[in-house]
């Protein structure tokens, strides 16, 4: 079992190798909390494409990310990766298609010292990557160790409900006055 625990990702690198829907989902959460985002895959899905532009709309908009004074770059590296890759990074997420490669990245980032999330499997990550919600300053994680996502998908549609269906008193609003639903 893994202990719940929030790092500050602003100011650090995280390099994300794997640019496919897996990959996606995970940068649209990094996006609202790290600093520098590299991506790293030979073909990169156009939706990562698209979080790139919005982060360099987000910049010329002056609207924070990555906390409240994090730059908002996500830099794309389209090759191959290799070992050398793995230079001054902080954080690590394999989530490539090649379970070999995966496995590959997480042996190089334990060997150095990086925490590594290797998407495919559970076993050899060093964190989990939660399901998020995030409501102003509140950031609530659900995780269920990687065993049971069903199980993560339905707390975390419950806690939503919670907050945005006035189900719960809400923490910013006068009870019983329901929140308006994420966009």
């Amino acid at each position: 079992m893994y202990f719940p625990i929030f790092i500050d990702l602003t100011g650090k690198r995280v390099l994300v190798v794997g640019a496919g829907m897996v990959a996606a989902r995970r940068i649209r959460v990094l996006r609202e909390f790290a600093g520098q985002i590299t991506v790293l895959a030979p073909q990169i899905c156009p939706q990562i494409w698209e979080q790139r532009q919005e982060a360099r709309s987000d910049c010329r908009k002056d609207l924070p990310r990555g906390g409240d004074s994090a730059p908002c770059v996500i830099e794309i590296r389209q090759k191959k990766f290799c070992g050398s890759d793995l230079t001054d990074f902080d954080l690590v997420l394999a989530a490539t298609d090649d379970a070999a490669l995966n496995r590959e990245i997480a042996a190089l980032c334990k060997s150095r010292g990086i925490p590594v999330n290797v998407a495919s499997e559970q076993a050899l990550c060093d964190f989990q990557f939660p399901s998020i919600i995030k409501e102003e300053n509140l950031v609530i994680a659900v995780n269920a160790s990687g065993r049971d996502h069903r199980l993560v998908k339905e707390t975390r549609k419950r806690i939503e409900q919670c907050l945005y269906k006035g189900r719960c008193p809400s923490l910013y609003k006068e009870e019983g006055e329901p929140k308006e639903e994420p966009q």
